[in-house]
């Protein structure tokens, strides 16, 4: 698939995560997003940064992808021992973060192009960090927007407004047993109509 999850240690304190999506689908895809986990994974730990991380992949991507090809990006490092959340995005989704002291949830949403569409200056330009200081009982949430898009029977989207008041109203659950049963609504929400994308999920609570 065109999907791509991952959580990786940068070093003692940081742990880099990130939520992708290619453009097209099928092996042509699949091997684009391939090469984007290599680049990451190489690039990170010498990067130091998300948004210097993304500008590096973006610059060796760029080179390569077959024109009119693309991939978003959600990329964040979070320092477990502050709890402080730098992300960055590559035209991709925004992250949920849902609050455990208001009860709402906040979307954290930088600017940014995907990679692949400008060779360096356009996307250097554009990237933006945002920094988010997670407390005890927040849970954050990267997905792709398979997840958004899920289509029904009617032709339905199961759409932003249910997504974010699940994740609202599930947050509390395990980490495991939330991934469950947001896939147990959006098939519930799809029925018979066949998934038409990849979906993804990747989610923490802070304990």
């Amino acid at each position: 698939g065109g999907d791509y999850y991952d959580f990786f240690p940068l070093d003692r304190e940081r742990l880099a995560m990130v939520v992708a999506d290619v453009s097209g689908k099928g092996v042509q895809g699949a091997m684009v997003m391939a090469q984007t986990r290599t680049v990451m994974r190489m690039l990170a730990p010498e990067a130091g940064s998300a948004s210097e991380t993304l500008m590096r992949t973006n610059y060796l991507i760029a080179r390569e992808i077959k024109r009119g090809m693309f991939v978003t990006a959600m990329f964040s490092i979070l320092n477990v021992k502050t709890r402080e959340l730098v992300t960055c995005s590559a035209g991709h989704n925004p992250m949920v973060v849902f609050r455990e002291r208001t009860g709402q949830c906040e979307l954290v949403n930088p600017n940014g192009i995907a990679l692949g569409f400008d060779k360096g200056p356009v996307f250097d330009r554009t990237l933006q960090e945002v920094v988010t200081q997670l407390e005890t009982g927040d849970r954050a949430v990267m997905y792709t927007d398979g997840v958004v898009e899920a289509m029904s029977e009617r032709h339905e989207e199961y759409g932003d407004d249910r997504f974010y008041k699940f994740v609202q109203e599930h947050s509390r659950m395990r980490s495991k047993d939330f991934v469950y049963a947001l896939v147990r609504d959006l098939d519930e929400h799809k029925g018979r109509a066949e998934q038409h994308d990849d979906i993804t999920i990747s989610t923490f609570r802070v304990v």
